[in-house]
């Protein structure tokens, strides 16, 4: 009998592991699915062939360069299928490129994102959103808490740490929600911050004959400590200190500290937990968070240990005698996103929805003033075009009545041409039977 429910408490004991890995923070009503689909029923989608509309753009860019923004929100939004990712990057890309960048719609950004996220195609999504100079994709708030949300289901932190480092290069922290789950994102990675690893540079062939390359001009190194950035310790840890800077609680002050370390402002770190120390805070950060740290500042090789390390190592051991909080600060964390979620939620999906309607109303709106522009433009090209005829015509039927004032026009043509040009060239006509060719001799070479 005892054994029997030992076995059914280990039982209890997997599903609820199991449940854990498979939880999420959002609700499932949250990505607005339903709502989004029935884009495909509007008069006008229902209509588009994406093969057709893709050739279409793609004749008007190789015709004239340009392509509106309205037509490739079209294009967008009907897309289903994972075979037209190269179709998409190219036509983005090549009105990334056009005057017409500056009129993407945001129901164009949204259908590109939630395309490739029903694709399952993350490798591409990542590099869309991290190349905003090609691609001209950024997401709204509803958009990454949906990504961060799907990748934390996954339990893949290292995407979702990506997503939320979007937010700290645009210094974007005006939703709490999005802020919290893109804290939790980076405090998830801690746990497996090696599972981030950056590609390897590709192999040098010593075989391969070098091409050397004329410059005109050597630009200066320069490093922005922010775009720039790469290396993806530095990414989490300074979007933990974007995201925890004005905190002044445990989870806050953990965040901060550990972030600075991560992202190598030793000096600033050293500062920080100085401060903390004069100020005789309680609780002042989370014992596994120290730790974390110490274990980073003992992985630098020892030619790289400068007297900033040596100083912020010195004042990390008095921080861990004054007195640090036990526990775990993921747990803390997750609790401060169900609180954003409990609190936003409801309002994210009643604003999302009266986002598609009012973005099926723009697109409407637009294509019948792209519509009534085209229009226009053609009437005005016949009015020019029966203008051009009707002086042709009146010139003919009054040729006799102003001879001499086309003649005198003639003149005055020939006399300019002849001023700007030259003399006109008199070329004698060869007749067949007097005509000599020339005698073609070899030239030196010029030495």
């Amino acid at each position: 009998m005892w054994n029997s429910v030992k076995s059914s408490s280990r039982c209890l004991l997997r599903i609820h592991k199991c449940r854990r890995f498979e939880r999420t923070f959002l609700s499932e009503s949250y990505p607005c699915t339903d709502a989004w689909n029935r884009r495909l029923e509007s008069p006008l989608l229902s209509k588009i062939n994406p093969s057709d509309m893709f050739l279409e753009l793609d004749q008007r860019f190789n015709k004239s360069g340009l392509a509106s923004a309205i037509d490739v929100d079209i294009f967008a939004n009907t897309l289903k299928d994972p075979e037209r990712v190269d179709e998409l990057i190219d036509i983005l890309h090549r009105l990334r490129n056009s005057t017409e960048a500056t009129n993407i719609l945001e129901s164009t950004q949204h259908a590109v994102i939630r395309y490739f996220l029903e694709i399952n195609d993350k490798k591409t999504l990542l590099e869309v959103l991290n190349d905003r100079l090609n691609y001209g994709i950024f997401p709204d708030h509803f958009t990454y808490n949906v990504l961060m949300n799907q990748f934390i289901k996954e339990k893949d932190f290292v995407s979702a740490t990506k997503i939320g480092s979007l937010l700290m290069l645009q210094e974007d922290a005006d939703h709490k929600l999005t802020n919290e789950l893109s804290v939790y994102s980076c405090l998830q990675y801690l746990e497996n911050i090696d599972s981030w690893t950056l590609p390897p540079p590709p192999p040098v062939n010593p075989k391969e004959e070098v091409v050397k390359v004329r410059v005109g001009y050597l630009r200066n190194p320069y490093f922005d400590d922010h775009f720039d950035i790469r290396e993806p310790k530095e990414i989490a840890g300074k979007t933990l200190v974007f995201f925890s800077k004005n905190s002044n609680d445990t989870l806050g002050r953990s965040c901060h500290l550990g972030g600075l370390i991560l992202w190598k402002k030793y000096d600033k770190a050293a500062e920080l937990a100085k401060s903390y120390i004069d100020a005789g805070v309680k609780d002042v950060i989370y014992t596994k968070m120290l730790n974390i740290v110490d274990k980073e500042l003992q992985d630098i090789p020892e030619d790289k240990i400068t007297d900033e390390v040596k100083s912020l190592k010195t004042i990390l051991e008095k921080l861990r005698q004054v007195g640090l909080k036990e526990g775990c600060y993921l747990e803390e964390q997750e609790e401060r996103v169900k609180k954003a979620v409990k609190d936003h939620e409801e309002n994210d999906i009643k604003k999302q929805l009266q986002c598609y309607e009012e973005w099926d109303k723009e697109r409407m709106d637009l294509l019948h003033k792209q519509i009534e522009d085209l229009d226009k433009k053609r009437r005005l090209e016949n009015v020019e075009k029966t203008k051009k005829e009707i002086q042709t015509e009146e010139r003919l039927l009054n040729f006799f009545d102003k001879e001499e004032e086309i003649e005198l026009e003639i003149e005055k043509k020939l006399q300019w041409e002849e001023e700007t040009y030259g003399p006109i060239l008199e070329v004698k006509e060869d007749l067949e039977n007097n005509y000599i060719p020339p005698e073609i001799t070899k030239k030196s070479r010029v030495q």
